[in-house]
């Protein structure tokens, strides 16, 4: 049996994109040795896939939205396009994240505005951070980081014992603040 995932993302605007994001299937469907199911490795590679399409749209919808003036409605120039890079638990993703001058009315913000740091200010997902703090309490830094690339897609190079620690100290750090 062959298999193909697609998504279909719907924009605010109404328009539909579809995505192909995975396709497999066994060799010989007569064989008893082939997994059933999806493998650990096949649905890693299934959730990145989806996650980078889902970040993608999110990302390119909400810079499309926010390069409108909220003022006088005229859309901002472009000053430049960058990458960024956006770490969650099914994988690394990379973003365009356009930056636009400020409106020529300045009303509304007079710098340069720039979406996607809007959108992703820590460069990570708050399940991602979360996730990270609650491995790093619960097992030595150094397990923690190989327990999580066992399990989850969080890319080719998993955090290293380090920032694990301080993930984890500023989670710790917020929750004391939110206690007092």
């Amino acid at each position: 049996m062959d298999r193909r995932v697609t998504i279909e993302l719907s924009g605010a605007d109404g328009t539909k994109q579809t995505h192909e994001v995975a396709r497999g299937g066994c060799a010989d469907p007569h064989s008893s040795l082939d997994p059933l199911g999806l493998t650990l490795d096949d649905g890693k590679m299934l959730l990145a896939s989806v996650q980078r399409r889902l970040v993608q749209a999110r990302a390119a919808e909400f810079s499309a939205l926010r390069r409108r003036c909220s003022h006088c409605r005229v859309l901002r120039p472009l000053k430049d396009t960058r990458t960024r890079r956006l770490n969650s638990l099914f994988g690394t993703v990379e973003v365009q994240a356009p930056r636009f001058k400020p409106c020529r009315c300045a009303i509304a913000v007079r710098s340069t505005l720039s979406p996607a740091s809007e959108l992703m200010p820590d460069r990570c997902t708050p399940e991602y951070e979360r996730t990270l703090a609650k491995m790093g309490a619960w097992l030595p830094y150094r397990r923690a980081r190989r327990f999580l690339s066992e399990f989850f897609p969080i890319g080719d190079d998993p955090p290293c014992h380090e920032t694990i620690r301080r993930r984890t100290a500023r989670v710790g750090a917020g929750l004391e603040g939110e206690i007092l």
